[in-house]
């Protein structure tokens, strides 16, 4: 399903000549735009219901298997902007994991644990380890915890419970880049950007554009 918000910037910032949704995503889409895979989000909104008027794709992504908040656009510019260092936002995740949650094991992960992610930069792919920055951890439930990260290490959240004997089994993201889920029903909704949201997308491109030719962080 769909609500439009709707939102015009100016200047050299301008957002006008774009298209900038918010997408429920379900477990099981694929975050690519590649049509030859059959769960490929594209389809999927169109399924949904979103008809875009220009090329849209994904900024940043989600594991297959993973629930929650991602933005789509048609602006080039927002993917690398939203990846650049002092454009680091928070990112809110839930966690169902497998078993009960110690009060030490959410120590360790607030202070930050050991773990081997796959980092892949000009084609090439190798293993990085090193420990997560702190971060906020909250337990919802006995078997759920609410994460916000400011790091975007592939597959994180589900490294980081491993770390502590915690298999996740349920992983969603509520939060990115300061826009949520809000006005969102369930899974498969989408709507357009709302003014306060596009306030925060022109924000992130302008502290994009101020960094210039810095190295964006893959």
């Amino acid at each position: 399903g769909r609500r439009d918000g709707g939102a015009r910037g100016g200047g050299r910032r301008a957002t006008h000549r774009f298209e900038y949704v918010k997408y429920w995503k379900p477990r099981g889409v694929t975050c690519t735009t590649d049509r030859k895979i059959r769960t490929n989000i594209i389809d999927e909104l169109a399924y949904d219901g979103y008809a875009p008027k220009q090329r849209v794709y994904p900024v940043g992504r989600l594991d297959k298997d993973t629930s929650g908040l991602i933005l789509i656009t048609s602006d080039g510019r927002l993917p690398n902007s939203a990846l650049r260092a002092r454009n680091k936002r928070p990112k809110v995740y839930e966690a169902v994991v497998d078993r009960r949650v110690r009060e030490r094991d959410l120590k360790a992960l607030r202070e930050g644990v050991v773990i081997t992610t796959d980092v892949a930069r000009n084609g090439q792919h190798r293993d990085h380890t090193a420990k997560t920055l702190p971060c906020e951890v909250e337990r919802v439930d006995p078997y759920c915890l609410r994460m916000t990260l400011v790091e975007g290490r592939n597959r994180q959240v589900r490294k980081m419970t491993e770390a502590v004997n915690c298999r996740t089994i349920e992983l969603h993201r509520m939060e990115f880049m300061g826009i949520g889920l809000d006005g969102l029903e369930g899974p498969g909704d989408w709507a357009r950007l709302n003014s306060r949201e596009m306030e925060i997308v022109r924000e992130v491109l302008e502290g994009a554009a101020q960094e210039g030719g810095e190295e964006v962080e893959q």
